[in-house]
């Protein structure tokens, strides 16, 4: 069996790119990782570091809610690892049932989505929900979160929390 997939996702770090690095730097290589907004060029910051890193890893990127300026698409659907992946912020989404059916809708397996900086990873109607939390220090007083998805090392796709 071949080694899985490391995706890291990371979601409202609102400027902070010390936390961003050090999560990077948590979560070792990764062969591509998503960012779900706030703020914008936060997302340039981290492919700067991808570009570093062995393999060059792909960032994909979507926009929040304090990035209206920015060129960043609203959503994306992604496949990594045979596993389709929908991403949006979740400022334009009104619940997790929404959530869930935008995906199913796309064919994705999974949802990723940030804006409540909270985490969450739960299954609804077979799609995994993955809010990775903020991975800012300073948004809600909390520490810098992120998550690491694991594809294609078994059945089911693993979520590992990244906490500073």
């Amino acid at each position: 069996m071949s080694e899985p997939l490391r995706v890291g996702v990371f979601s409202d770090s609102h400027g902070d790119h010390d936390a961003l690095d050090a999560l990077l730097e948590r979560m070792g290589r990764l062969d591509a990782a998503c960012f779900l907004g706030d703020v914008a060029r936060d997302a340039a910051h981290l492919r700067e570091k991808l570009l570093a890193q062995p393999g060059e890893p792909t960032l994909y990127a979507v926009r929040g809610n304090n990035d209206w300026a920015s060129a960043l698409p609203d959503d994306l659907l992604i496949e990594l690892g045979g596993v389709r992946i929908h991403m949006e912020h979740g400022h334009l989404c009104p619940s997790l049932l929404t959530l869930c059916y935008r995906a199913k809708e796309r064919g994705a397996q999974i949802a990723l989505f940030g804006h409540t900086h909270e985490p969450l990873c739960e299954y609804r109607d077979g799609v995994l929900l993955l809010n990775p939390g903020s991975a800012g220090n300073g948004c809600r007083g909390g520490r810098a979160r992120a998550s690491l998805l694991l594809l294609g090392g078994g059945p089911m796709p693993t979520v590992r929390d990244e906490t500073l």
